[in-house]
């Protein structure tokens, strides 16, 4: 079975090239993302930008799909890519949300400072 977890990344249709770019580099992770994903948004807010969604994923860092996905992720969250909106500088991190929650209840992880409407939400079930 493994250890599963639902993860949810938005990506702001300016961060979609350098995406693209990354996924050309893993077939696996092009697959995880075109053809394995349980939600794909491509006009996520109404702006072209993506959100997609995987339920009871088995997210482990040491599969190359994932490594490729989360190193953008990290290169995407600390600002690593820069474009101009209407001549302004614009930092990558206010352009990607990446929320993980897996199954134990202090497994949850949020990166990227856009897409506000997208948080882990923790509940008590019985």
């Amino acid at each position: 079975m493994g250890y599963r977890s639902q993860v949810v990344l938005a990506i702001g249709k300016e961060l979609i090239p350098f995406f693209m770019l990354k996924l050309s580099q893993n077939k696996e992770a092009e697959a995880l993302v075109f053809k394995h994903a349980d939600e794909f948004e491509r006009d996520y807010q109404g702006d072209k930008s993506w959100l997609i969604r995987w339920d009871s994923i088995k997210w482990y860092e040491s599969y190359e799909d994932i490594q490729c996905l989360n190193k953008f992720i990290e290169d995407a969250t600390s600002d690593e890519f820069e474009f101009e909106i209407d001549g302004n500088v614009q930092s990558s991190a206010e352009h990607i949300r990446f929320v993980k929650v897996g199954e134990e209840s202090d497994d949850i992880e949020t990166l990227g400072d856009g897409f506000w409407d997208i948080y882990p939400h923790t509940s008590i079930s019985y």
